[in-house]
């Protein structure tokens, strides 16, 4: 495939937020350690990934590595990295040098002889990209000659299956001539997960919710215990039950809108950080849901208030102001 293809993906992903594009050219070569234990073998035959390496964890946020890169830094020899596998086999580490030379010459006889890059990380995947090495897609293309072409290209789109179809048909107008293809067993299995993802929050939400409104009746129930006398010296100045009613439905409501802002706010900038380290996506504050939060913990609130009633009707001035 031609490398100018990706350019038109690259607009195409410019065009839609949360959409990654990564070029991406495969080969196999030699990957030597440079090293002097002769109890390791002298190379092995893994699959080089040419790509972009600053974008590459971008692409794969679940992947774990050793050592952030650096990719500002100036380097004699090109940055790679490998999988956790070939790391272990030839027991290298960050700050070695590799050798890597093709398997083959190419049929142009346009490859040139091997390369050295530095090792600057090691991935842990759980799958075959803990046996390959990843370096700059110009140093793989130079070295296997084929300068300007690439295998593939990949794109991470965030958002439901019925989405990333959409973004795959879009995809394949634009690029008439490509095969666009999604990797279905991640697309499908994903949906999946977050189809019980989200039924699980729901029930947990659910169960949150009865619990908060038992303890909100726990607190109203001490808060009126606590002010027995209060409410005997107001019903003996003349205060009916439902002016001392309104007092505790005020303060309930007061508490639940505090409790609400507090929780949202607090939630989201939790929400945000775990979305990041975890998944490595930004989420987007959804605000019509704030009144919606505040709303809903203002009226629990008040449902815990408005179990007070029997209470306050029960409080006689004369048997509390004696102490009874």
């Amino acid at each position: 495939m031609d490398q100018s293809v990706v350019s038109l993906v690259q607009e195409f992903a410019q065009q839609r937020r949360g959409v990654t594009a990564l070029p991406i050219l495969y080969a196999v070569v030699h990957l030597k350690g440079i090293q002097s234990d002769s109890r390791l073998p002298d190379f092995v035959n893994v699959v080089a990934v040419g790509t972009d390496l600053a974008a590459l964890n971008r692409m794969n946020p679940g992947w774990r590595e050793s050592k952030a890169m650096d990719y500002a830094r100036a380097l004699s020899q090109p940055a790679c990295a490998v999988g956790a596998h070939i790391a272990s086999r030839l027991r290298v580490a960050p700050g070695d040098i590799l050798y890597l030379e093709p398997l083959a010459p190419s049929p142009a006889g346009l490859a040139e002889a091997g390369s050295t890059c530095r090792l600057d990380s090691v991935f842990t995947t759980g799958s075959s990209e803990d046996d390959q090495v990843f370096l700059p897609l110009n140093e793989l293309q130079r070295m296997i000659g084929m300068t300007g072409k690439i295998s593939l290209v990949q794109l991470r789109l965030d958002g439901q299956t019925s989405e990333i179809e959409k973004a795959m048909h879009a995809l394949s107008k634009a690029l008439p001539g490509v095969d666009v293809r999604p990797i279905r067993q991640i697309v499908y299995s994903e949906g999946r997960v977050l189809g019980v993802i989200r039924w699980f929050l729901l029930s947990e939400t659910a169960l949150i919710l009865v619990i908060i409104v038992i303890c909100l009746m726990a607190t109203m129930l001490a808060i009126a215990l606590e002010r027995r006398k209060d409410i005997g010296v107001m019903k003996a100045l003349g205060a009916s039950d439902f002016q001392v009613m309104r007092l505790f439905l005020m303060e309930g409501a007061a508490l639940g809108l505090a409790g609400g802002l507090t929780g949202f706010f607090l939630g989201s900038f939790w929400a945000f950080g775990l979305a990041r380290h975890l998944f490595g996506v930004t989420l987007e504050v959804i605000w019509w849901t704030l009144p919606l939060v505040c709303g809903l913990a203002v009226l629990l609130a008040l449902g815990a208030s408005v179990s007070l009633v029997p209470l306050l009707q029960g409080i006689q001035p004369a048997i509390v102001l004696k102490g009874e």
